[in-house]
């Protein structure tokens, strides 16, 4: 099953609108340095909740969420090269700042644009470009997070409009958005919720579209972005509906999966600081008389860092040839996982190695060690769990392979991933025979090493245009070591089964020799 898309590759951009797009990033470049280095501490910033209001304040009217916002409404959105370059500035300096234009743009200013009634849209996502308005999207319920299409928020036909009933949560920018795109279920007569989704618009400065935060969460990391409860009980107008089709579920996963799409964005800055950090640190650092990146053991955590990096650079320049605000993504279920998890926990695993290579000066939420840890870690928890969208990925290997008629993983993976299976040198470890019905956690091994291979096709496409061949070298290093090790799993599939009774206190007293 290949997941390269048919679709042809955007084309190149014009030398004018290349230059366009650098003169932004250096403006954002420019703002976001200026706050974060120059103005405020941002190591005592960021271990404190919320933002001071000059920081965003300044970084909004520095107009980033123009990346996303559509050329017509005065944005670049049109190019998805400017948001891709936006999120990569805004998440070195911090991964906050970058999530939250994420959740601006990808979550609210991107479906809007596409399914939004025109004249609404050109009036709210004008403000956007400007910088002076922000937007979110409410999904996940107290009781429905990964079961989402179960949720109980509920919608209404109301004489000229909808009212909207429900309860949201975890939703980031609580309190903070002037807009809210909320998903809800269609309600009939007899009070029963339809198996349909819809959209709608609710203007925070309108009083029957208000949704009134409840509670304010105290998350673990990520301090920069307000979450919380929401209680929903409003009245929109009939145009603040998106047109989503039928059902409105091909309409949530194409939101969902061109997200999905701008994690590499936001991994790239993320990932290059956490290099960035961990070369300096380890050239800085002696220990017995060497520098620390002389010990093999450090050299292969940077190695990997850094090949981490490549993939996600890679997988960036895939989202900019296949992911334009314009296509259809609800049906690149693979594509899109694979990115979003591929990303998420190269985040995770390259924050653990910063803080294991820095010690226990990092182990503080005002050092960019200990920070990263938990920014990182809901990245591989929000919009689709890893674990379950990995389930999905390997899922869909294994139709195909049904359909095919063969159980020879080996055979599979090579005809749809050659140049993956090449570049990390794979040979007779991927002869495998899958079962009819493999056990789950091994189909979630199977998402994941079909991901990577995803993640290695990107880099053997940008390795031809001249990507640099170390940086190469450690990209094919890392993913064909994560490759491996999932193989072997496969290979020996030991059951893992929980006890019937949990241990008390001192189990380990009778069993001392006597």
């Amino acid at each position: 099953m290949t997941i390269t898309s048919e679709r042809p590759v955007a084309r190149a951009p014009e030398n004018r609108r290349v230059n366009e797009l650098n003169a932004y990033f250096a403006t954002l470049d420019d703002t976001v340095r200026r706050v974060f280095r120059g103005r405020v501490d941002a190591d005592y910033m960021e271990s404190n909740r919320g933002l001071p209001p000059f920081v965003l304040r300044d970084i909004m009217a520095a107009r980033p969420l123009r990346a996303f916002v559509p050329d017509q409404y005065g944005g670049f959105g049109d190019d998805p090269m400017a948001i891709q370059g936006m999120l990569d500035v805004m998440s070195y300096q911090s991964m906050s700042l970058g999530l939250m234009m994420g959740i601006n743009g990808a979550l609210f200013v991107q479906p809007v644009a596409k399914y939004a009634d025109p004249q609404v849209a050109e009036r709210i996502l004008t403000r956007m470009a400007e910088g002076h308005a922000m937007g979110g999207l409410m999904i996940t319920e107290p009781e429905y997070g990964t079961d989402a299409l179960s949720m109980r928020t509920s919608w209404t036909r109301n004489g000229e409009g909808y009212a909207i009933n429900g309860t949201k949560h975890w939703a980031g920018l609580t309190g903070w958005a002037d807009y809210w795109l909320v998903m809800a279920r269609p309600q009939g007569e007899d009070g029963t919720l339809s198996q349909g989704v819809d959209l709608f618009i609710c203007e925070q400065d309108h009083p029957e579209q208000r949704i009134e935060v409840v509670s304010r969460y105290p998350n673990l990391g990520l301090y920069g972005i307000p979450y919380g409860r929401n209680h929903i009980d409003v009245e929109v107008p009939l145009d603040h509906r998106l047109n989503g089709g039928r059902g409105g579920l091909r309409m949530m996963l194409d939101v969902l999966h061109h997200s999905r799409m701008q994690f590499p964005g936001m991994a790239i800055g993320f990932l290059r600081r956490l290099a960035d950090e961990a070369v300096r640190h380890t050239r800085e650092r002696a220990v017995s008389g060497s520098s620390l990146i002389d010990y093999d053991q450090v050299q292969a955590r940077v190695a990997r860092m850094q090949g981490r990096l490549a993939l996600v650079s890679a997988l960036s320049l895939y989202a900019i040839e296949h992911a334009g605000a314009d296509v259809d993504l609800s049906r690149e279920a693979v594509a899109s996982n694979a990115a979003k998890t591929v990303c998420s926990d190269y985040m995770h695993d390259s924050a653990q190695s910063l803080l294991q290579l820095v010690g226990a000066r990092g182990y503080a939420t005002d050092h960019i060690a200990g920070r990263s840890v938990v920014d990182a870690r809901p990245f591989q928890i929000f919009e689709g769990s890893n674990d379950v969208l990995y389930a999905q990925i390997g899922s869909r290997t294994l139709e195909q392979m049904r359909k095919r008629k063969t159980d020879r993983l080996g055979d599979e993976l090579r005809a749809d991933y050659p140049e993956a299976v090449d570049l990390a040198g794979l040979g007779a470890e991927l002869d495998v025979t899958i079962s009819e019905r493999p056990a789950q956690r091994r189909i979630v091994d199977l998402g994941i090493i079909v991901s990577r291979l995803h993640a290695l096709t990107a880099l053997a496409e940008i390795a031809r245009r001249g990507f640099p061949a170390d940086h190469v070298a450690a990209g094919a290093g890392t993913a064909g070591e994560e490759i491996r090790h999932r193989l072997t799993a496969l290979r020996s599939d030991v059951p893992l089964t929980p006890a019937s009774a949990p241990l008390g206190a001192s189990s380990w007293m009778p069993y001392i020799a006597s």
